[in-house]
């Protein structure tokens, strides 16, 4: 036991004062005066012992009660556990308020938040008035010095919900740091400690949740990426159950430009993903601002998934060609989705082709090394290429141009023109969806003679009966390429004239287009790509816009694409409008990051373990229904306090004496 005040103890001499009167009070002869001599007889007898221990008792009353009072002004307490190295006067608090916290105390109707912000206020009250506090929340990292308590609790009444994340804190603090969140298990880590220096003493507060269950949109897909205006597209959602049990009729909707289209209900197993497919038509050119919205509670903030949706632009195709007995242009120029060129082997426009999305090189005799380098490079950009040989073709530059597309491909001559029946097509071949009404096993399918032949393909589309392959894909980087076996001429393929040709064209090259821009992004996505149009792509600022919200991002132009970095003030789900000094160029939505769905936590022996014991300056505490961060503190910390309990024993003493006065 040690003293607060130990000066005060001097003040113990003044027990000597009642002993001094007790001595004194003993040696006085005491005179009773009777007026009748009747009274005497109604007196009680009192010996000389009863006398001596009733005076004996009032004097120990009086010293005890001089000791305790003296005591009470001295402070005594009992020394904590953790010795305070750490400055009193510097005191942190960190209150995770991202969306996981939505979620109920399992001891109070009240959210996570709130539960924490009850509980830093009592940290408040546990240190002396000079002390300055910093109150932290996710999105404010800087050091706020509040210069009072007042300050510091009003920064608490006004935290919020946000959709950023704690983990870029960093700490130099000396002195205590009180962190409260829920922990999630896929959040937080050991690591995360680490940004903290021995030096401060971090007090780990976890807050126990109702329930770890949630469903949320995980993602959203398309069916197709090329979107035909006024066609019907498939538009997938990923609904995800992190319960252990199954959800029954969860309702699901459909909003694009703030109207209904689509909903339903479904049973979501527990602990998986569920798919659920919608059908759509996209009505015009412009771009719909689109969102899946589902309902779940208590954590609302992952109900809605953002997405923009808009008619895909004509594909560019580009034909490199000598002449044959089939004229692509004839057959693309039908379809007003393809942007189609038509390039000589000797006046290729390069500019272009690296323009477009879809490049054909039909029938050519010769390749040079020149434009196989060029079809290689396509390729490797994201291109996709169609290799249709020519009846005749130079054997040099056809090799050339398959080892700059990297497959092991070779020309077999035109000599045998045999033809051979192709199989019919895999109905569960995805290159096929959409084409056949009902599919015929039996159909008639045309013959064909080869005149290059390969291996190993990544899909092999249709295949001569004896199933070596006629029509093939093959995946390179971030492009793809597609080779004919056979030249499309009458001589060399019935291939030409069949109903397949048309349909099999079109699905090539709508395989080609390329989504510029994603559906969606998360707040977490850091460089954001957006193509724009040369004609606007020079000076000016690009700014994100939703309601009054503005935020001016970092930027840059390359190469026709506009580059930004998410800007970490944006805190809120939605459709952002893309502006160029005021002007509309785009929209772009924005979803929280998924990882904070997961509501599982980790509870506070299972964060002791995680951190280890080689952190003395990190103490985790319990929590349960009567948990309290301030007794738990003070005895480790402050010690147990004592004067309490002298001053009420010398209330005690103080009325024995009274009494034993009294009824003398």
């Amino acid at each position: 036991m040690t003293f607060l005040y130990p000066t005060f103890l001097a003040a113990l001499l003044a027990t000597a004062i009642p002993v001094i009167l007790h001595l004194v009070q003993l040696r006085r002869a005491k005179r009773v005066q009777f007026s009748n001599v009747r009274f005497i007889q109604a007196s009680q007898e009192v010996t000389a012992s009863q006398r001596k221990l009733r005076d004996l008792l009032i004097l120990l009353c009086r010293i005890l009660f001089i000791v305790f009072l003296v005591l009470a002004f001295a402070q005594p307490y009992i020394p904590g556990a953790v010795s305070q190295q750490s400055s009193q006067n510097d005191v942190s608090i960190l209150v995770d308020n991202s969306y996981s916290m939505q979620n109920l105390h399992e001891g109070q109707d009240i959210s996570l938040l709130s539960y924490s912000i009850d509980k830093a206020r009592t940290v408040l009250s546990l240190f002396p008035p000079a002390t300055v506090y910093d109150v932290f929340d996710n999105s404010s990292y800087s050091r706020n010095h509040f210069a009072s308590l007042p300050d510091a609790s009003d920064k608490l009444n006004h935290l919020d919900f946000s959709a950023a994340s704690m983990r870029g804190f960093r700490s130099n603090s000396d002195g205590h740091v009180f962190w409260f969140s829920d922990f999630q298990k896929n959040q937080f880590a050991a690591s995360d400690i680490e940004l903290f220096p021995d030096k401060t003493q971090l007090h780990i507060i976890p807050v126990a949740a109702g329930g770890t269950s949630n469903i949320f949109v995980d993602t959203v897909y398309l069916e197709d990426a090329f979107i035909r205006k006024g066609a019907e597209t498939m538009i997938h959602a990923v609904v995800y159950n992190t319960g252990s049990e199954t959800a029954e009729d969860v309702p699901l909707k459909l909003i694009v430009n703030n109207e209904q289209v689509a909903a339903m209900s479904l049973d979501l197993p527990p602990k998986q993903a569920t798919t659920a497919t919608i059908k759509f038509r996209v009505g015009d050119n412009k771009t719909s601002r689109a969102a899946i919205v589902l309902e779940d509670y208590p954590v609302e903030f992952d109900n809605t998934y953002y997405f923009t949706l808009s008619a895909s632009p004509g594909v560019r195709i580009a034909e490199i060609s000598d002449g044959g007995d089939i004229d692509l242009k004839e057959l693309y120029s039908k379809e007003p989705l393809f942007d189609y060129t038509r390039f000589t082997s000797g006046g290729v426009d390069y500019a272009r082709v690296n323009a477009a999305d879809v490049l054909i090189l039909h029938g050519l005799k010769t390749i040079s090394t020149g434009l196989a380098t060029t079809a290689g490079n396509f390729v490797k950009d994201g291109g996709t290429l169609l290799v249709v040989p020519a009846a005749t073709s130079e054997v040099q530059g056809y090799d050339e141009l398959f080892r700059q597309i990297t497959i092991a491909a070779r020309t077999i001559g035109s000599t045998n023109k045999t033809k051979t029946e192709l199989l019919p097509p895999a109905p569960d071949n995805p290159f096929f969806r959409g084409i056949f009404s009902e599919y015929d096993k039996k159909m008639q399918m045309p013959a064909a003679a080869r005149t290059i032949q390969w291996a190993r393909a990544s899909d092999d589309i249709l295949k001569y009966r004896g199933g070596t392959p006629f029509l093939s894909r093959f995946e390179r980087g971030k492009g793809q390429v597609y080779l004919l076996a056979s030249p499309l001429q009458e001589e060399y393929t019935s291939f030409v004239n069949h109903a397949l040709l048309l349909p099999v064209l079109y699905k090539l090259a709508i395989t080609g287009y390329k989504q510029e821009q994603p559906l969606a992004y998360t707040m977490s996505s850091g460089t954001v790509r957006m193509p724009v149009a040369q004609t606007i792509a020079g000076e000016g600022i690009y700014k994100l816009q939703k309601d009054s919200a503005v935020f001016i991002p970092e930027q840059q132009i390359r190469g026709g694409n506009l580059y930004f970095t998410v800007p970490p003030d944006l805190n809120e789900a939605g459709i952002y409008n893309l502006t160029l000094d005021d002007a509309p160029v785009g929209s772009v939505a924005f979803n929280y990051d998924n990882r904070e769905s997961y509501l599982e936590q980790y509870t506070p022996d299972e964060l002791r373990i995680l951190i280890g014991k080689d952190k003395p300056n990190v103490h985790v505490y319990d929590y349960g229904d009567a948990f309290s961060v301030k007794n738990e503190f003070e005895k480790r910390y402050f010690g147990v306090k004592l004067w309490k309990y002298c001053l009420i024993l010398c209330l005690v003493f103080l009325m024995a004496e009274i009494a034993l006065i009294r009824f003398r």
